[in-house]
């Protein structure tokens, strides 16, 4: 191999959502908001942290409760260090499941009936699915 050097620049690594998550959970910074650059701030979204964090299944209900607040990003780093357990956590990420593929056509009636969108008839489809729901069968 010859000495040449690739054309890409060394750049510092942007923070990414993993990064931010990894310092709510194992580092706990206390001056972590002020250290980092506006381009890492930039990556911190209020929406994913409190979907990432939820998927621990024992801090559903403390996410579901923040999450009402519009907090601004830096106070919502801070309440979760100081109400989170210091603790290295692996939380996996639980995706929609595809298993209720609908055909087309049921999703178009439902949607033509209901006068919704198709993604809101999928929705609905999907809880007559779960509840049990029979035409007819209305308490």
């Amino acid at each position: 191999m010859s000495g040449k050097r690739s054309g890409k620049k060394s750049s510092v690594k942007r923070k990414s959502l993993f990064d931010h998550i990894r310092q709510i959970t194992a580092v706990q910074s206390l001056n972590y908001w002020e250290e980092i650059s506006d381009e890492d701030k930039k990556s911190w979204s209020n929406y994913m942290t409190h979907r990432f964090l939820s998927m621990k299944m024992e801090w559903v209900e403390l996410v579901n409760e923040l999450q009402k607040y519009n907090l601004q990003p830096k106070e919502l780093y801070k309440l979760y260090t100081n109400v989170l357990p210091k603790s290295k956590q692996w939380l996996k990420y639980i995706k929609r499941r595809n298993q209720m593929a609908h055909p087309n056509w049921l999703i178009n009636i439902v949607a033509n009936h209901e006068e919704v969108s198709k993604k809101e008839a999928v929705d609905m489809i999907e809880m007559y699915m779960l509840t049990g729901y029979t035409a007819g069968n209305v308490e």
